[in-house]
C-alpha cells in the first residue's frame, strides 16, 4: 500500500505543479486551476488520513483480536475535509470553481486505483 500511495502522491504533486503553472500562465483559467489545486490538496489530506486509519487498524488487529473502538480519523474526518474544500469554493466563487474542486477531490482514489491495477498486472 505504501508503494501505491507514494506513486499516487508523486503524481498528485506533479498535477499540482502543472495546475499552478496553468494558474500563472493563463489568467482566464485561474479560477479553474485554483479549484483543482484546492481539490487535489483535499484529496491528498484524505489519502493520508485513510492511510493512518488503515495502519492503525492493521497494528491493532495484529496485537488484539478484539480491538476497541477508536473515535476519530474515520469517515467523518475525510468527509469534513471535502466539506471544508467545498465550503471554501462556495464562499469564494470568484477564486475557486466549485465543480473543479469537487471533481478533483476524487484525484487520489482514481490515481491510486490506476497504480494498483498496474501493480496487479505486473505481479501476475
Amino acid at each position: 500500500m505504501d508503494e501505491i500511495l507514494t506513486k499516487s502522491t508523486r503524481a498528485a504533486f506533479w498535477f499540482l505543479a502543472i495546475s499552478l503553472m496553468v494558474w500563472a500562465v493563463w489568467p482566464e483559467w485561474r479560477i479553474y486551476s485554483a479549484g483543482v489545486v484546492l481539490g487535489v490538496s483535499a484529496s491528498l489530506v484524505n489519502a493520508f488520513l485513510l492511510r493512518k486509519r488503515v495502519a492503525w487498524i492493521g497494528t491493532l488487529s495484529k496485537d488484539n483480536p478484539n480491538p476497541p473502538r477508536k473515535v476519530g480519523l474515520g469517515l467523518a474526518s475525510r468527509l469534513a475535509v471535502v466539506l471544508l474544500a467545498a465550503m471554501l469554493a462556495h464562499r469564494y466563487p470568484d477564486l475557486f470553481h466549485l465543480p473543479s474542486v469537487l471533481y478533483s477531490c476524487f484525484f487520489m482514489p482514481v490515481v491510486s486505483l490506476f497504480f494498483a491495477i498496474l501493480r496487479n498486472r505486473r505481479t501476475f
